[in-house]
């Protein structure tokens, strides 16, 4: 078997569908080593442009990894020598990194049976191979004869060239990522003379099943404490995987009744060290089989079988009154269906009284400044661009920050000639996190009845989600309309647009669809616009013009005015209208801005900004003094300042986004 040493080009790179939309991509950029005569190092750098560091796998380390198609991008845009891929322990995915296998363009025979099966590429060198499979075997090391072997579980990276074997191609495998098998676990005991028993092919890590407390119970009830230690463990880490490590009670007080309870103190130290390092990941999954195993009879919604439709035929309505409730799929007569009430709105027209309404914008659009508009009007009970309300309780989580939100408020009261004790708003600072179960049952416990909630912004209570995956967001959007269930509000998601506005909202295209309504914030020119996107029950496409007017507040300690920003109603701008083209050094710096805002769009320190500009920027002729820092301040100074900016300086010397 012969070895191709050419790299494929970044663009023409192409992965497994089963890794490309993983979360776990970054780039990668060759820098000298000052070993003596030591290679080049790949040091893996973040797509937002800073270096990969820190402990990995941590919320601020998972929040900038992207997807392959974002770090692709980024990469071809910006000039990285390439893309990488580092596992996760949640993916379930093992990377088989060999080096120094290839010698005279023939790959290692030890090697060769390990390819048959899987994606397999050569390295950037074309003298190593990477292979992927599903599953986990740690993270392991030997160097030396005959070739180097690593295995990446939960850490590190590996680079992905896109440079594919021969054998893949003709075996057709260039999108399969199997499991571990015997060949591969047979060759790690070899090298590394130890059992590869953290290898786990048989349940791939991922969401938690979101069992009910009495699934749970039920599990619990039938498994005996005392059981041997191993499976005890199993138990463990299965609660803790279920429960996002939530739910230690549950595991202490059934294992308190076991013969070998080590004791709260002691079970409590086993339970924080789950989920850490290179370990197989248990699911609930392994905690229902033992389950039943032993007696319950938990479903995890597998698909009806034929022999249950022929039932259905042969019984096609039963009888809803021995199940002590009525049948949930009832057919109505079209008279009496068009005799049901009509749709109700709280600002009429415009939102409706729903579960679901996402507002979304691009950055500096004013989006958060309008769902504040439309709150306070709620609040207030008072007309909203002369659409008629309804007022009810408004809760705004105020997600990306407080001192700013302050503001705001400081700024509205002051142009409505009102005292703040006279909005009626209730606001939420701590951020919540969406995706966990106990976050969303606790927000909704604290809100309480209401009408309206308002998350600004979604992507703060999504944190280290895949904002492109249908698992990541469906979890987070099911809490969402939970939490209408339990107050009776519709939530509404203030949200960025994609790089692409014309697209739409960042992210999944399944939150469009799970909306009952969407307003989307544009601007053109010095004008700003909010129109509707989609409408359930009304009127697509209306729309209404408004500008934002800056408002000093207050003094703060050395004297400078403390400014924010109202709501002013408009005409609709002028289509066709474009606003003011950047220069050079904006357009670079308003780049470094937005990769940033993709995880925090307040409180934005200007000097690492500052920093990242000029390092894109190119350096000055060889003796000319370098004036590039001062070139971008003065650019800031220019996209905070005017009508339009899309920016602005705060009192406390962070940048955020209007």
């Amino acid at each position: 078997m012969n070895a191709v040493t050419s790299i494929s080009h970044i663009a023409h790179i192409d992965p497994p569908s089963a890794l490309r939309d993983l979360p776990g991509w970054l780039v990668w950029r060759f820098e000298p080593n000052d070993t003596p005569g030591g290679k080049p190092r790949k040091v893996p750098y973040y797509t937002s442009g800073g270096r990969r560091h820190g402990q990995q796998g941590r919320a601020e380390d998972r929040q900038q990894l992207t997807t392959f198609d974002a770090a692709r991008a980024s990469a071809a845009r910006r000039g990285f020598d390439g893309v990488g891929f580092a596992p996760l322990h949640d993916f379930g995915v093992v990377a088989l990194d060999f080096d120094n296998c290839v010698a005279d363009g023939v790959i290692h025979p030890e090697i060769v049976p390990l390819l048959a099966n899987t994606y397999a590429e050569f390295s950037p060198s074309g003298q190593g191979i990477r292979a992927f499979f599903t599953g986990s075997l740690g993270n392991l090391k030997a160097h030396g004869e005959p070739f180097g072997f690593e295995t990446f579980s939960s850490k590190g990276f590996v680079t992905f060239t896109g440079n594919v074997l021969d054998i893949c191609e003709l075996m057709g495998n260039t999108d399969v990522v199997a499991a571990v098998d015997n060949t591969v676990m047979e060759l790690v005991q070899r090298r590394f003379r130890r059992d590869p028993i953290e290898h786990t092919p048989s349940e791939s890590p991922g969401a938690p099943l979101n069992l009910t407390p009495a699934q749970l119970t039920e599990a619990l009830d039938v498994l005996d404490p005392s059981m041997g230690h191993s499976e005890w463990l199993q138990v463990g880490m299965a609660l803790h995987h279920e429960t996002q490590g939530q739910g230690f009670e549950i595991w202490d007080t059934w294992s308190a009744a076991g013969e070998q309870y080590p004791g709260t103190e002691s079970l409590q130290t086993r339970w924080d060290s789950f989920g850490k390092g290179g370990g197989p990941v248990v699911t609930a999954r392994t905690l229902v089989r033992m389950a039943n195993a032993h007696g319950a009879h938990i479903d995890l919604n597998s698909p009806a079988s034929a022999q249950e439709f022929d039932d259905v035929a042969r019984t096609p309505t039963p009888d809803a009154g021995a199940a002590g409730k009525a049948a949930r799929f009832t057919p109505v007569s079209a008279a009496e269906f068009a005799g049901r009430a009509a749709p109700q709105w709280i600002i009429k027209g415009v939102l409706p009284r729903a579960e679901l309404v996402v507002l979304f914008g691009e950055s500096g659009s004013g989006k958060s400044f309008v769902a504040l508009d439309m709150a306070a009007s709620i609040a207030r009970g008072l007309a909203w661009r002369g659409h008629r309300v309804r007022q009810g309780r408004v809760v705004y989580l105020a997600a990306e920050g407080a001192g700013g939100f302050r503001n705001r408020l400081v700024a509205y009261a002051g142009r409505a000639d009102i005292e703040l004790s006279e909005l009626p708003l209730d606001i939420v600072t701590d951020v919540p996190n969406m995706l966990l179960k106990d976050d969303a049952l606790g927000l909704a416990r604290a809100i309480g009845k209401c009408d309206v909630v308002i998350v600004d912004t979604w992507a703060q209570v999504t944190p280290g989600a895949n904002e492109n995956a249908g698992e990541d967001m469906g979890r987070a959007l099911a809490h969402c309309k939970g939490i209408h269930r339990a107050t009776g509000a519709v939530v509404v998601l203030v949200h960025h647009s994609g790089k692409d506005a014309s697209k739409g909202a960042r992210g999944w295209s399944g939150l469009r669809a799970a909306a009952d309504a969407e307003l989307e914030v544009t601007r053109v020119g010095a004008g700003r616009m909010l129109r509707t996107s989609k409408q359930k029950d009304g009127d697509d496409d209306q729309a209404w013009g408004f500008g934002l007017d800056i408002v000093t507040i207050g003094m703060d300690e050395d004297g400078d005015p403390i400014t924010s920003c109202v709501v002013t109603e408009q005409m609709l701008p002028a289509a066709g209208v474009l606003r003011k083209p950047m220069g050079a050094v904006e357009a670079v710096l308003n780049e470094v801005i937005q990769e940033i805002a993709q995880s925090q769009t307040e409180g934005i320190e200007v000097a690492p900004v500052v920093l990242e500009t000029v390092r894109r920027m190119p350096a000055p002729e060889a003796g000319k003094r370098d004036t590039r820092k001062q070139k971008v301040r003065r650019a800031l100074e220019s996209l905070c300042h005017g009508d339009d900016a899309p920016y602005w300086l705060g009192d406390d010397g962070c940048i955020s986004i209007c």
